[in-house]
């Protein structure tokens, strides 16, 4: 007795093309009509749309983290009750387009040696991944309605649940466009040609444009076992036959080649009274061949023979498909899978679907190709939701979930920086600080870890890219070489420094009187902060007064004058010192005579113009000498200087990076900890982009301020860490205990990156051998020994 009862065969049963003899390559595309919205009509009463969803990192967990995911993917599967199909896209890539928005910008203007260094890095990494190859993945679902709207309203209850089942599983889904469909149909059609789409659907129908001449390329050709178009050799294979058990590597096996593929899993779920039904029906059967089986071998006089091998078998393997659809909650899938293979020549063709069929073989999968079934085979594996190949066999949810569509995430934004390769999947590390909802970030390492490099290595890349400017506060002076190579600002502070810093500087020329900028408050409010730094306690309301009187007079004099002049703390100084009312003269006096070390005494280096480059796009502050006396009005003065220099950028619309090395050693003090807090939460919207960087994880998460910027950092890099350091770190950032490993043990240069929702392994060494590895590297012994080799 089989299996298969008229309705559950017809639930396999593949749609008719809409076309069975084609006249030109258009009517070889399966739709017949396209919406706005994303929803095509692709048969009489039947409708599809389909959503792109990102990647997980399935491949890097660990066993119980897989497991969870797979249950999570079961549930999303056994949510649908409508037919659907899995993409991998396997999708040509424009790799003069990659390089224009990877690789630096030569500008002529004396670095360019150093952008042909980082130019040529990229390049390497380039070769060694996937070149020409980028991988998407799309959910295309068919519903049978009568019209559009109604086939609308079914998808948005749909996609209610896909979205929450996406959500659950760690990744973001989004229902593309109906012209966003069609983009990715004619990148197929026009492999090489990708920019060239131009279509738009609400035009074309005011028009009356056909959107199939649009698609189309030139020629299509179908062979026996392959086809051809304009560029392209192309063949359809399918999953023939399965082992009892499906390995879960099996299509990241496939799908990571570097081949140009399309990889389609065509899903149809069948009812589960009907499922019972049938399992009934064929345990019955079964029940009934043992019983004649049985009864024959009575008639022979054999009574103590067991029955077959093969009907016990058969009888188990029931009982454990009724077992699990009863008790384990698991449906039932019609499911086959197809593969679209692409390649410049025959030959190539014919090397890459030989190396998947032998893949194939190592999984217990025969791969066979779609024999006088290519046109067939090519619809059915196009996001298009058609079904034109009736080759499908039965899975239960656990083994479907066995075709796992997820592998690891990748990082891959336009007009970003370069972090290294993907030590998964080889392909190069770009990330868009600026397109986070929250740029600001961390870079975690011990010594040796390389720390200090990655953050030179995006330094420099930010640097030669020509726009934005950089600035490091710099606790061990471990900067000033790159900032010299550079042509960057270095503005040493300590008491023995000539570089100069002025606290009250102000574009003073363009003050009005009526501060309608706001720039006068702005400084009164530093103003409260230095000098009550000075004295060492809260501010009084009658101090607040003072200060506040005293700097606004001075300030709207000099906007009055036709004289100006930037005042400096000793014109701020005389201000106090001439309160004439006797009450508010003695309050006055205490306040000059808490800052008269900064202005006559051994500590006066802040009573003086400005006399470095603060506009430089490159300026690093050294505080490693300031004295213990110095360094809390010197923080505070540097803060300032560095605030209003993010706010001005903000006003010309340059973004400000600012780096703060050894950042645990300012949480040490509660003004500049309080400072950093403020720059945190308001300098992103001035276009600034803050980056800790430290080795004291303890210590850092110890302090409830920086845990709190810890948590809302959108860009952390975790370089090799302690065990007990890297669990706390994982804590706050949300990385799991299968991607420790690669933080760990890791070498030199190696680690995490978590870039908004990606977190993947990188690694961003570099050959030793290049001046930029000789001006980044701060390995003490690596650098003396280079010396060496240089003076001998």
């Amino acid at each position: 007795m089989g299996l298969f009862t008229d309705g559950f065969k017809k639930l396999k049963k593949a749609s008719e093309p809409l076309y069975k003899s084609p006249k030109s390559i258009q009517e070889t595309i399966e739709i017949m009509e396209v919406s706005e919205s994303g929803i095509f009509k692709v048969q009489q009463n039947k409708y599809s749309k389909t959503y792109k969803f990102m990647d997980i990192n399935y491949t890097t967990a660990t066993y119980d983290e897989q497991e969870e995911i797979l249950q999570r993917y079961c549930k999303f599967l056994n949510s649908f009750d409508c037919s659907f199909k899995i993409t991998i896209n396997n999708k040509n890539k424009d790799m003069q387009d990659l390089r224009k928005y990877i690789l630096l910008p030569y500008l002529n203007d004396g670095f360019d040696d150093f952008r042909k260094i980082y130019n040529k890095i990229i390049e390497e990494k380039i070769k060694e991944g996937r070149q020409g190859i980028e991988q998407e993945r799309y959910l295309t679902v068919t519903v049978e309605r009568k019209t559009f709207e109604e086939a609308g309203a079914q998808f948005a209850t749909i996609e209610v649940n896909i979205r929450k089942a996406f959500n659950e599983l760690g990744t973001g889904i989004k229902a593309l466009t109906g012209n966003e469909r069609l983009h990715v149909l004619h990148d197929f059609y026009n492999i090489g040609k990708e920019d060239e789409f131009d279509f738009d659907i609400r035009e074309a129908k005011r028009v009356g444009r056909d959107f199939r001449n649009d698609l189309c390329n030139g020629m299509i050709k179908f062979h026996q076992d392959y086809f051809e178009t304009e560029n392209k050799f192309c063949r359809a294979l399918f999953f023939k036959k399965y082992p009892k058990s499906l390995s879960e590597e099996l299509l990241n096996t496939i799908t990571m080649l570097p081949v140009h593929m399309i990889t389609s899993i065509d899903v149809v779920p069948v009812p589960k009274d009907m499922t019972i039904r049938v399992l009934q029906k064929k345990y019955l059967g079964v029940e009934s061949d043992i019983i004649k089986q049985q009864q024959v071998r009575n008639r022979n006089n054999d009574f103590s023979t067991e029955i077959s091998y093969a009907k016990r078998m058969e009888k188990k393997d029931i009982e454990d498909m009724m077992n699990n659809v009863r008790e384990n909650d698991e449906s039932m899938f019609y499911t086959s899978v197809n593969i679209i293979v692409m390649a410049d020549s025959k030959e190539e063709l014919e090397s890459a679907c030989e190396t998947i069929v032998t893949i194939g073989k190592g999984n217990g999968v025969t791969i066979d190709t779609n024999q006088f079934m290519q046109r067939e085979a090519l619809n059915t594996i196009l996001p298009i939701g058609v079904r034109q190949i009736e080759t499908m066999r039965t899975m239960l949810t656990n083994s479907l979930a066995g075709l796992v569509p997820f592998n690891v995430q990748e990082l891959n934004d336009e007009g970003g920086n370069y972090y290294g390769i993907n030590q998964v999947s080889k392909n190069i590390n770009v990330g868009n600080r600026k397109k986070l909802i929250n740029g600001n970030g961390f870079v975690f390492g011990v010594p040796g870890s390389g720390k200090s490099f990655f953050s030179k290595m995006e330094m420099g890349s930010v640097f030669l890219k020509g726009e934005d400017d950089v600035i490091v506060i710099d606790p061990m002076h471990e900067y000033f070489d790159i900032a010299k190579t550079y042509g960057g600002t270095v503005v040493n502070l300590s008491t023995y420094t000539d570089n100069y810093v002025n606290p009250l500087d102000m574009d003073v020329w363009n003050l009005d009187a009526r501060d309608s900028k706001g720039w006068i408050r702005e400084k009164c409010s530093f103003m409260f902060g230095l000098c009550e730094q000075c004295l060492n306690k809260p501010l009084t309301p009658q101090q607040r007064s003072i200060i506040d009187r005293c700097l606004t007079e001075m300030y709207l004099d000099i906007a009055r004058s036709r004289e100006k002049y930037i005042p400096v703390m000793s014109d701020f100084y005389e201000r106090l010192l001439n309160q004439t009312d006797a009450d508010e003269r003695k309050i006055a006096k205490d306040i000059a005579l808490s800052l008269e070390i900064f202005v006559k005494g051994s500590l006066n280096i802040f009573n003086n113009q400005t006399n470095v480059d603060m506009n430089n796009r490159f300026t690093v502050y050294g505080i490693r000498d300031l004295g213990q006396d110095l360094a809390p009005v010197s923080m505070l003065i540097m803060m300032e200087a560095i605030q209003q220099r993010i706010v001005e950028n903000g006003q010309k619309g340059r973004a400000t990076w600012l780096y703060i090395d050894e950042f645990h050693v300012l949480l040490n003090s509660e003004y500049s900890a309080k400072y950093l807090q403020q720059l945190w939460k308001k300098v992103r919207k001035q276009g600034g982009l803050c980056t800790g960087i430290t080795q004291n994880v303890i210590d850092l998460l110890q302090n409830y301020t920086a845990t709190t910027m810890l948590a809302n950092s959108e860009f952390v890099a975790i370089l090799k860490q302690a065990n007990t350091d890297a669990e706390k770190i994982a804590e706050v950032v949300g990385v799991s205990e299968s991607q420790l490993e690669f933080v760990s043990n890791a070498p030199s240069g190696m680690g995490l990156i978590k870039c908004g929702n990606v977190i993947i392994p990188f690694d961003n060494t570099i050959s030793k051998d290049t001046e930029l590895y000789k001006l980044y590297n701060t390995n003490i012994h690596e650098r003396i020994a280079n010396k060496e080799s240089i003076n001998s």
